[in-house]
């Protein structure tokens, strides 16, 4: 199935100049099923390569064509490095044998007076205590510290999921903290009928396993064919997807 992107944020995408654009994104589901999201200039490129590769979409053929394909689209508005090496992505979902054993984590509302025993400020998340959505889970160390945490990377009302964003500083690895955050946020989550989505690289090997003994379960492989402008930041990016949010 071929869905086009947003008009909108396609604009803004070369519009303001993105350092990161991403033309097409293949989603494979459990079923056998295959979305690609594409831009509206890549729709017949990604037709074709639906009727070629659908048997196996995310073959290394397959992920090479579409590659080679699309660059001659993407170089002449200075897109010229493609990314493929940390994809696909791994979809997981609530699975129907979540982790029920989830001390010591616990739920926080606000982060206020909080501390972090990371590299990761926390600052970048801002929780908001009016919305009953907008919470994290937490360890903390004898002193009060918070050591892992699960979080909300994005609410987004258009998709309707909650996704989420796992840390656990390095020193505190290993003891179960990653999953009993992500299955307490998880089963906090999903009783007030939300849909969480946690998305990891295949390559990210903690990642997967915090997010299998967590109890969720994979539901898709996403591969985004990431275009870069050689020599910038990615930084900029992140701000296209907050637009394409609100």
């Amino acid at each position: 199935m071929i869905v086009l992107e947003k008009t909108e944020f396609e604009r803004l995408v070369f519009a303001e100049e993105s350092p990161l654009a991403v033309p097409a994104e293949l989603t494979l589901y459990g079923n056998g099923e295959l979305r690609i999201l594409c831009y509206s200039f890549a729709g017949d490129l990604c037709r074709r390569f639906e009727e070629r590769f659908s048997a196996d979409p995310l073959s290394h053929e397959a992920v090479e064509w579409l590659t080679d394909a699309l660059r001659p689209l993407m170089e002449p508005f200075g897109y010229d490095e493609a990314d493929t090496a940390d994809y696909p992505l791994i979809d997981y979902r609530p699975g129907s044998a979540l982790l029920t054993d989830t001390a010591p984590a616990v739920l926080i509302s606000t982060l206020e007076g909080e501390r972090w025993d990371g590299e990761l400020a926390l600052d970048e998340f801002a929780l908001d205590p009016a919305n009953p959505v907008d919470r994290m889970a937490v360890v903390r160390d004898g002193e009060g510290r918070i050591v892992c945490f699960a979080g909300l990377n994005d609410v987004s009302e258009d998709e309707g999921f909650c996704e989420m964003n796992v840390e656990c500083a390095e020193t505190w690895r290993g003891r179960g903290f990653g999953p009993a955050c992500t299955a307490l946020l998880t089963s906090y989550l999903t009783g007030m009928g939300e849909r969480v989505q946690y998305l990891t690289s295949h390559l990210n090997e903690p990642s997967v396993r915090c997010a299998e003994k967590a109890g969720l379960i994979p539901s898709a492989r996403i591969f985004p064919f990431v275009f870069r402008k050689s020599g910038e930041d990615d930084g900029a990016f992140f701000d296209h997807l907050d637009r394409k949010e609100e």
